[in-house]
């Protein structure tokens, strides 16, 4: 055994081993006792159980020959005999020793002679016992079934005895205790053989072997005679039997109690050999395991002082590799992760304790391509490393300083000394002072230059930026304004890059927007020219925003247009649109038009003419009923394209409307060819209509070229009863604006068609832009 095997850890666990291994022996043994009790009842259950079913039927016996006794007054051995062979007591039942009738006259039981009628494998029987004439006598007058007490006979074999009493004259009941005392003529016995009656239950367990069976004669149930001793059947009592190894159950016969008893002797709760080899295996196991851990223990402790030479090593190795990967290996400063990082945690650290102003510099070096095109890379990285060093010399050790990458630098100033924006300016000049000084490299002279961009945040994140993503980028921001300035300049991050800022964090809420079912169509109703009856809706974009509230059109749709969100959302709006828009021309009992307005970049970015076709069959909306509205600068890039698209659009049944007509590139060649249903007026040419002559004029000749080339035309943006009263003058086709009617939700337009709310109301309100 090896020397360690004595150590603390290999002795606990020889311990812990032992106590599991007991453990685990004592579980096997408990589980084998709960297993032989649970199987001692069992058996003693289904013994009770067949005695008592076999006991009934013996009972049925009896009173099935009382029975033939009570049918006829002279009852031959034939007919005995015969009864006892219909009933196939020799066959069904075999611990069934004989049946009997017993004549006994006017004489008491103990003078009755011997049996008349007898059937059965026992032959001639011995007399009764004399003790046996009060249950007779009892069984007489109550007129009952009973059983007797068991009788041991002198070949060991223990007997019991049911009787009937039988009355003269074929009387099953003759009334009172004295009329059945006149009129009892004798009793029908079924001897059994109790072992035989017993054994027929038995299952042959191992574990029932040694039972005792014992069987008790309680008394009557009404006059509570004592107990007689207990009368063994099967083995011989054990007197020390108590608890568990001991079953008891009662059972009724004719008003009698009786109990059946179940025992065995009482139980060794020794184990099996399989529960000692569990022991012994778990023991050995554990003895193995211990020495098995001292040794591991020894190896362990010989090689600990190697494990700690490499820990040392790796330690080193480990810090070496994250100095490497948060610097930059040309000018040993951070490099751009490490610097975020350490943005970041300024700025949280300045927020929590309220320090002073943190301020962020971005410095680009001037015309550094120009000297790596000249004199070579190599020259570039000196030059980069004694920038990197210049940057040192100035800033002192309390500034971090970063290479974000290329020739582009970064400084994070927390200065109690730049307390206010003259202090700041008058330290960038300084530094791109310093940082112009004359370099050397070989035989020639440099004079490296560079451009700031500036940018803080009071007590580090409480101001004009709250993390280090906005500060960078209104740095950034800055640092261009400074390139685009000239060289060696300076820039400081004003309020108006607050709106880029926050028109980015705007364009990625716009991002999540339509998921979040924030987005909603408006709908402003259009009127027909003569009867200023609503004959269509505009569909309108509108967003929700969870924290902005209501974010104006303008502001987003151009966000939409550049990240390309406009055709997911185009695409959106074209289905919602038509999905409201059924059923609105059964309310109003006319046509009812819905108005949509596609982008370009929808145009050009998806294939407009299947999103339309599928939206129109998803909610079944007839094809006339849905307009699109494109610009005219669709039509200048490629006529040809848009010849196509507006033809395919035109064979599905759309119309298509010309929005903003005048303002664009309009052309009477490409007008007069295209596939276009309607002419959209812009809203500034009805500004100073009718007031301005040569507005009215420009508006007059609209109407009259649309009417030339038979396209309809709408007006939009009337606000003054003046401008509609000129527009109907002049037979413009349809109109609308804040005097006929606002944008609503969906909801509320259909509950105004549906009352027939729609309608010119402009002489009796005022209308607001």
């Amino acid at each position: 055994m090896p020397a360690g095997f004595l150590h603390p850890a290999a002795a606990w666990v020889l311990v812990l081993g032992t106590l599991l291994s007991l453990l685990v022996w004592w579980g096997l043994a408990r589980s084998q006792s709960i297993e032989a009790d649970r199987r001692f009842g069992m058996q003693m259950e289904l013994r009770q159980l067949h005695l008592t079913r076999q006991v009934e039927h013996l009972l049925r016996l009896a009173r099935s020959f009382q029975g033939l006794f009570l049918a006829s007054h002279e009852v031959s051995a034939q007919e005995f005999s015969a009864h006892f062979d219909v009933l196939h007591i020799d066959q069904g039942l075999p611990e069934v020793m004989s049946v009997r009738y017993e004549d006994c006259g006017e004489h008491a039981p103990r003078d009755c002679a011997a049996p008349i009628y007898l059937q059965g494998r026992a032959g001639r029987l011995p007399p009764l016992p004399e003790e046996l004439a009060e249950i007779d006598a009892d069984s007489r007058d109550r007129n009952l079934t009973v059983m007797h007490p068991p009788l041991r006979q002198p070949d060991g074999r223990v007997l019991l005895q049911l009787s009937a009493p039988i009355y003269r004259g074929g009387q099953g009941d003759p009334g009172s205790v004295e009329r059945r005392r006149a009129s009892h003529a004798g009793h029908v016995r079924v001897l059994i053989d109790a072992a035989r009656l017993l054994d027929a239950s038995h299952t042959h367990d191992a574990d029932t072997r040694d039972l005792h069976l014992l069987l008790n004669d309680v008394g009557r149930l009404t006059d509570g005679l004592p107990q007689t001793a207990w009368h063994p059947i099967q083995g011989a009592p054990n007197p020390a039997v108590r608890g568990q190894d001991l079953h008891e159950s009662t059972f009724e016969v004719g008003g009698r109690l009786w109990h059946l008893g179940l025992e065995r002797d009482p139980v060794d709760h020794r184990v099996d050999p399989l529960s000692l080899l569990v022991l012994f295996a778990g023991l050995a196991l554990t003895v193995s395991a211990a020495v098995l851990v001292g040794w591991l223990q020894q190896r362990a402790r010989r090689s600990e002082a190697e494990c700690r030479r490499l820990d040392q090593i790796v330690a080193g190795d480990d810090e070496r590799l994250r100095s490497i990967a948060r610097h930059d290996g040309l000018t040993g400063l951070y490099n751009r992760e490490a610097f975020q990082d350490l943005l970041a945690s300024r700025l949280r650290a300045g927020a929590s304790a309220g320090s002073g102003r943190l301020v962020l510099m971005l410095l680009d070096l001037d015309r550094f391509q120009k000297i790596n095109e000249t004199l070579g890379p190599l020259a570039g990285d000196q030059v980069l490393s004694a920038v990197g060093e210049r940057l040192r010399q100035f800033s002192g050790e309390s500034v971090l300083l970063a290479r974000l990458g290329g020739d582009e630098f970064a400084l994070l100033f927390q200065d109690p000394a730049l307390v206010d924006e003259a202090a700041i300016e008058a330290h960038a000049r300084d530094l791109l002072a310093g940082l112009g000084q004359p370099l050397q490299l070989g035989e020639h002279t440099l004079r490296p230059g560079g451009s700031l961009g500036i940018a803080w945040a009071e007590g580090g994140g409480a101001g004009d930026a709250t993390d280090d993503i906005g500060l960078m980028t209104r740095a950034d921001s800055a640092l261009h304004q400074a390139k685009r300035a000239g060289r060696s300049q300076f820039r400081i991050a004003r309020a108006g890059t607050v709106a880029t800022i926050d028109g980015l964090r705007l364009e990625a809420d716009l991002h999540h927007a339509l998921e979040r079912h924030e987005l909603e169509l408006h709908f402003q109703p259009q009127f027909d020219g003569r009867t200023l009856q609503v004959v269509g809706a505009e569909a309108l974009l509108r967003w929700r925003h969870p924290r902005l509230g209501m974010v104006p059109p303008d502001r987003f749709i151009p966000l939409a247009e550049e990240s390309g969100l406009i055709v997911p959302i185009g695409r959106w709006v074209i289905d919602e649109a038509c999905r409201q828009a059924v059923g609105w021309s059964d309310l109003a009992r006319r046509p009812i038009v819905v108005a949509v307005n596609v982008s370009v970049r929808q145009v050009l970015g998806d294939d407009i003419v299947e999103v339309v076709a599928q939206a129109l069959a998803r909610h079944a909306l007839p094809a006339q009923r849905l307009e699109l509205e494109i610009t005219e600068s669709l039509m200048v890039g490629d006529v040809a394209q848009a010849r196509q698209m507006l033809s395919r659009l035109h064979a599905l049944g759309v119309s298509v409307a010309i929005d903003d007509f005048g303002v664009g590139y309009s052309s009477l060649a490409y007008l007069r060819d295209l596939p276009v249903q309607r002419f959209k007026i812009d809203r500034s040419f009805l500004r100073q209509v009718p007031q301005d002559g040569g507005s009215s004029r420009l508006v007059g000749a609209m109407v009259s070229m649309a009417r030339a080339l038979e396209v309809g035309l709408v007006a939009e943006g009337v606000e003054t009863i003046e401008q509609l009263d000129f527009l109907c003058e002049q037979g413009c086709d349809v109109v609308q604006g804040y005097l006929l009617g606002r944008p609503i939700p969906g909801d509320d337009f259909l509950h105004r068609l549906m009352a027939d709310d729609f309608g010119h109301r402009g002489r009796n309100s005022s209308a607001t832009p």
